[in-house]
């Protein structure tokens, strides 16, 4: 079956779905005639609230969106704000170290999306310009808004679409408000490192009031947390160059496996604040800011086996049948032991104003200005261990008593263990020493990471009067943004510390818990090694890069409201042209490049039936590339086979025509890394839905979309012209030679087509409008199906993000103060990004997951303490690890498959204390 016709058969079930939805609806509540009697109103609050108020914001737009409201001040019912975008439909989350924090729109991963604070772009703490959204606690934001259509208003989109973070704003309450709370956090894995907790807290107060008149409005907000991480990492690496065949066609592992345990504590103080001044409807004015400060630490302590023959170990014995061995027995291995200190702290600050004003009756001008930057530093600090020096490759490697024997019991789901002859969980039996006779004790790498963006907007709204176009607005927007990086790597070299190449272990703190992983590991501690003269400090070149990007965006924007028939008619059409200079450092200057962007678009809102409307959107829109894609390397290689400097100058001054040939990638000078001359992914989108709203907290939507990406950015080799960077390194035959100041570049480059295409489904039902003995319950339910097609050089390439099928379900009760609710979410597998040692993503095809969460609480209605509530939470419920696998044969047909990499994060549970005054 192709894949056309896959997509064929889940739309028409889609529609099917829909249409059976749609007729077992209930009649949305017309408003009372005259003579009938009105019914008491029951107003929401909490759940049903922010199901109602997601619903409007949905309803009201002109554009195809999604959104999330906070229950309460505080209140999003998770604990990353990744975790609620992902319960929207077409939108999923990848976990990070067991927190959710990359998310993923219509089968586009984190690099297509981009992601705004209160409207405006803003800097990220990665090597990407996405943001990592754990680093805005939960409690801060009001509303999450999914823009899946854009429009031309946007500071800016992706091909995937944009997220904007939206945090309170004052005069919005009619009264005071103050709010704390207090979260008491305990992960059931246990404290795997000794000297990690399990344990951690959330602390929340937020506080907002407004004058007598109600024109002057103010709110802060203020989190505090110690978030524990404690998770089991195998790493059995499976890949077809990894693994070695059995006479009868079974795998088994034959490279390098890497076990042991992390434990992580994710600390972070939060500051977000508003100052709101509206005297009438004339006039506005806006302050907001955000300020974060967090400090992420961690430690992963285990052991290296390499089992490949290089390492002089062999397979001993094996046991099982099929695609892969039950269990293996290598012989003799030496155990790198691997304490791997791990963190990160950054500040990230935004700060906003907005100025809004009427020059007449219909005229209004905007002022918008924003900066935002973040200063972040991040820390890699590997410290050796073994049964003695040079185990792999040094004089120790024949000492039978240095080197044991490892049997690997490997189940299908990955979750593999470990039985060593050697016990290294005790410290008599390893020291600080080079074990792989590599001549290095260890390695540290500290790499900084910089970023400033600053972007105003000017905007005049004419009110048109017109009976089909309700206004009209234009305007500009100027960013700039700079990034810069350095790795700042060292080896670790022996140091005073070392007698004969080894150092006994420091600090003993006791042996790690590895659970069923069944592989203890000695736990020290080497933060002092350094500074106590133990290791010695050998800098070598690593990675460093700058990139800036300056952006002027002029925009129009009509705004439609009129009627086709008796049918009213609500939409948008405008464009944006982006005008981009962007530049990357290079030795001897810098490269530079310009382009430009024509980005139309139009959406079209329709309400074909009372409470029944239906949408169309057409745009073309761009994603520029990652910023560490656009640097250029920190140095230029100059190619002395074709292009000679005979002397010695370092000039290169005549061609060798033999060896020169820029269309054979034979060229003067070579640049490996980034490409500063990328283009944007580009997309032409058209998107179409039907949503019917039956109540005010219900309604069914169905979706279709599909995306044709150009320019899409793969890995190749490219010519780039160097100019004026590479003048100073030419001289005679070869400065005047066509073609020298050509730079032949191994990296990213624009080269491929894409095409995405699916279908959403959505249901948002509160079941007393089915039953009315159901008062308080309800449900949540969505459905994604997404199909795509990525070829470059005959070979299918996938996706970053791509799930195929996505689905997140929600059962809640909510009443007379009791709340509970049940959440699910499931994705298909899909390439997840995982970061390498050097900074980079590594995609790795990770499997399917199905998440489980619950919640219950109850809140006081009456009484000294009203409202004064209690609140249990448990994520993760199912104890869904995070795993990727590998084909073993290497013909991606997935015909023999094994897990690579298995991440057990175990539960969370939460009890939270709230009042609010």
């Amino acid at each position: 079956m192709t894949k056309s016709s896959t997509l064929e058969r889940q739309l028409l079930l889609g529609v099917a779905s829909f249409a059976m939805l749609l007729s077992a609806a209930p009649a949305y509540a017309q408003t009372p005639g005259a003579g009938e009697t009105e019914e008491d109103v029951v107003v929401a609050t909490g759940i049903r609230q922010s199901i109602q108020e997601s619903l409007d914001l949905k309803r009201n737009s002109s554009s195809i969106i999604e959104a999330i409201t906070a229950e309460d001040i505080g209140k999003l019912p998770d604990v990353s704000i990744a975790d609620s975008l992902a319960r929207l439909p077409g939108v999923t989350a990848q976990r990070v170290r067991g927190r959710a924090q990359q998310i993923s729109i219509r089968g586009l991963g984190p690099d297509f999306s981009i992601a705004l604070l209160n409207g405006r772009e803003v800097v990220s703490a990665g090597n990407n310009r996405g943001i990592e959204f754990d680093v805005f606690p939960s409690e801060l934001i009001a509303q999450g808004v999914v823009y899946k259509t854009p429009d031309a208003r946007l500071a800016t989109t992706g091909v995937a679409g944009a997220v904007d973070l939206r945090t309170v704003k004052p005069l919005d309450y009619t009264s005071r408000q103050f709010n704390v709370s207090g979260k008491y956090v305990i992960n059931d894995n246990g404290r795997l490192n000794p000297d990690f907790s399990d344990q951690g807290y959330r602390l929340f107060g937020s506080y907002i009031d407004q004058n007598e008149a109600g024109t002057l409005g103010w709110a802060i907000g203020i989190t505090n947390q110690s978030n524990p991480t404690q998770y089991i990492s195998r790493e059995l690496k499976t890949n077809q160059f990894q693994t070695g065949q059995l006479a009868d066609g079974t795998y088994y592992a034959s490279d390098n496996p890497r076990s042991g345990v992390t434990s992580r504590d994710f600390e972070r103080t939060s500051v977000a604040g508003t100052l709101q001044f509206e005297p009438d409807e004339t006039f506005a004015f806006t302050v907001d800011g955000f300020y974060s400060d967090f400090e992420d630490t961690g430690i992963f302590r285990g052991v290296e086996t390499p089992i490949a023959g290089w390492s002089g170990a062999q397979l001993t014995n094996s046991s099982g049948s099929g695609d892969f061995v039950d269990s293996a027995t290598y012989a003799p291995v030496g155990g790198i032991v691997r304490t791997d200190t791990e963190g990160t702290t950054a500040k990230i600050y935004a700060i906003g104003a907005n100025l809004s004003a009427n020059l007449s009756e219909r005229v209004r001008i905007t002022i918008d200005a924003s900066t935002s930057g973040v200063d972040k530093s991040d820390i890699d600090y590997e410290s050796y261990a073994g049964t003695g020096p040079g185990i792999l490759f040094g004089p120790a490697s024949a000492d039978p008593s240095l080197r044991g024997s490892l049997t690997y019991t490997t189940p299908s789901d990955g979750a593999y263990s470990v039985d060593s002859s050697i016990d290294y969980g005790n410290p008599d039996n390893i020291v600080l020493t080079d074990p792989g006779g590599w001549g290095q004790a260890g390695f540290i790498k500290e790499p900084q990471i910089d970023d400033q963006l600053n972007q105003i907007r000017m905007e005049a709204e004419y009110e048109t009067g017109l009976s089909f176009i309700d206004g009209i607005s234009a305007g500009l927007i100027y960013t700039d943004r700079q990034k810069t990086f350095d790795s700042n790597e060292a080896f670790l070299r022996e140091g005073s510390g070392f007698v004969d190449g080894v150092a006994g272990i420091p600090n003993f703190l006791g042996a790690t818990d590895t659970g069923s992983l069944g592989f203890p590991i000695a736990a020290y501690d080497p933060t002092d090694l350094i500074t106590n003269g133990t290791y010695r400090l050998d800098p070598t070149a690593g990675v460093q890069w700058s990139v800036e990007e300056k952006i002027l965006t002029p925009y129009v924007y009509v705004e439609i409201d009129t009627e086709l028939g008796d049918m009213p008619v609500r939409g948008n059409i405008g464009a944006q042209y982006a005008d981009v200079e962007q530049s990357s450092s290079i030795s001897g200057g810098f490269l530079e490049d310009s382009y430009g962007d024509f980005l139309p678009s139009a959406n079209l809102s329709i309400e074909i039936m009372d409470q029944t409307f239906f949408r169309l959107g057409a745009a073309k829109s761009v994603t520029r590339p990652r910023m560490d894609q656009l640097r250029a390397s920190g140095a230029l290689e100059l190619n002395s086979t074709a292009c000679p400097d005979t002397n010695g100058d370092g000039i290169a001054d005549t061609i060798v025509t033999a060896f020169f040939n820029p269309a054979q990638n034979q060229t003067c000078f070579k640049i490996n890394g980034g490409n500063p001359f990328l283009r944007p992914y580009k997309s032409t989108s058209l998107d179409a839905a039907i949503e019917k709203y039956f109540s005010e907290g219900g309604a069914v939507t169905l979706a279709v979309f599909n995306k044709d990406v150009d320019d899409y950015i793969v890995s190749d080799f490219d010519l780039i012209e160097g100019g004026a960077a590479v003048a100073p390194f030419l001289t005679g035959t070869a400065a005047s030679t066509a073609g020298a100041s050509l730079i032949g570049l191994s990296g990213p480059v624009n080269a491929e087509s894409a095409n995405l295409k699916g279908f959403e489904l959505a249901l948002r039902l509160p079941l007393e409008d089915v039953f009315s003995a159901l008062e308080g319950f309800g449900l949540n339910a969505a459905y994604t199906y997404t199909d795509n097609s990525l070829d470059f050089q005959g070979q299918t390439i996938p996706i970053p993000g791509y799930s195929k099928e996505t689905f997140s379900g929600e059962v809640y009760y909510e009443q007379s103060g009791w709340r509970a609710r049940v959440n699910t979410r499931y994705r298909s597998g899909f390439l997840a990004e995982i970061q390498e040692f050097d900074g980079s993503l590594n995609g790795q095809q990770a499997l399917s997951e199905f998440i489980v969460d619950a919640q219950l609480g109850y809140e006081f209605q009456s009484g000294k303490l009203e409202g004064f509530s209690v609140n249990l939470e448990a994520y993760n419920l199912t104890d869904e690890p995070f795993r990727t696998e590998n084909d073993l044969d290497g013909n991606g047909a997935g015909t023999a498959t094994f897990v690579s990499r298995h991440e057990d994060y175990g539960r969370t549970f939460n009890i939270t204390l709230a009042k609010k005054f």
